[in-house]
């Protein structure tokens, strides 16, 4: 489960999964490297050592910057690192900023994702607490710290039920204890909206989901969606009736939907098309042309079968995914209610 609980850690992680060392890897290299220990494992540098961190500290003051602005940077530059899965480079630059300033709240945020990341979630722990001991009212190091929870859930709850669902709770408890700081803080509201699916509670999942759409939605991923969807969503209201998609690129595509059968047209395009629907789940379905009634030559015939999958329905419109069978491409789209 470790891709999954970092694609909910770093919503804008652009790496490869597999390319992340695991966390038994990383000890074994850190045994020989005390850059990848938070603090530098607060182990005894040798001269040479503290030499180069003499040089470094010089070279940040001559740039004209404080520690404490000094720090900062190299604490963005860490996460920059985090982001593209580099995670030693990402250790090294959180520990320059250790060298420059140990009072920064972030160093300990930084050190616990990178822990976070490897899936050494007690590890992350410590580190987050480290964080907050500094900074008892950071939403972001108290959002994370609930991550390392939903991590151990993930883990455990086809192993061990009662465990999955402690860490859940304690996930849950961490991260209203965020949102009572920060309201406002997308990754503690999408975050809690998973926590609320996974307790079965859809209230409470799609008022979060909500809140986490009206902050702009960057973490929210289509599988997230589906899966709302499939435990808490209801497709029944667009089994029947008028929907309108809207393009840039198309124009116009009107679809009146009966029990069995769409009707699909687009005047800019020229075509309108009879289709035979089959709902294959509650939100999933198969559309298959059955005739042209523009009755145009060089149609595509009744092999090119759509399947589309409802993935999120909400107030005036719902969002389907779709692909024909003939084509890889997966087209994301917006169907408007006509009411």
């Amino acid at each position: 489960m470790r891709p999954l609980i970092i694609a909910l850690f770093i919503f804008s992680f652009l790496t490869t999964y597999a390319q992340l060392p695991t966390y038994k890897t990383w000890q074994i290299e850190a045994k020989k490297d005390k850059r990848m220990k938070p603090e530098y494992g607060n182990l005894k540098k040798s001269e040479a050592e503290i030499e180069t961190d003499k040089r470094f500290v010089a070279a940040i003051l001559s740039s004209g910057k404080s520690k404490a602005e000094g720090a900062h940077e190299m604490i963005k530059i860490g996460f920059d690192y985090l982001y593209r899965g580099d995670l030693k480079t990402a250790m090294y630059r959180f520990n320059q900023a250790y060298l420059l300033n140990p009072k920064n709240s972030e160093i300990y945020w930084g050190f616990g994702a990178v822990y976070t990341a490897l899936g050494a979630y007690k590890e992350a722990r410590n580190e987050y607490a480290d964080g907050l001991n500094l900074n008892p009212s950071s939403a972001p190091i108290l959002t994370d710290y609930a991550t390392t929870y939903l991590g151990e859930y993930y883990d455990t709850i086809r192993l061990n039920y009662d465990a999955a669902q402690n860490s859940l709770n304690l996930a849950k408890q961490k991260l209203l204890a965020a949102y009572s700081i920060d309201p406002q803080y997308i990754n503690t509201t999408y975050k809690l909206s998973i926590v609320y699916l996974n307790s079965n509670d859809c209230l409470n999942a799609k008022k979060y989901l909500k809140e986490t759409r009206e902050l702009g939605g960057q973490p929210i991923t289509k599988e997230y969606l589906s899966d709302f969807n499939l435990r808490c969503g209801n497709c029944s209201n667009v089994k029947i009736g008028d929907f309108l998609i809207e393009s840039s690129k198309n124009g116009l595509t009107k679809i009146h939907r009966t029990k069995n059968y769409q009707i699909e047209e687009n005047e800019s395009l020229g075509y309108k098309l009879k289709l035979k629907i089959d709902w294959i789940d509650a939100c999933t379905y198969t559309l298959t042309p059955v005739v042209d009634l523009n009755k145009r030559k060089g149609t595509k015939s009744q092999s090119r079968i759509r399947t589309c999958q409802i993935i999120e329905v909400n107030e005036d419109n719902y969002i389907q995914v779709s692909r024909a069978n003939s084509d890889k491409l997966q087209i994301t789209s917006q169907l408007n209610f006509v009411k």
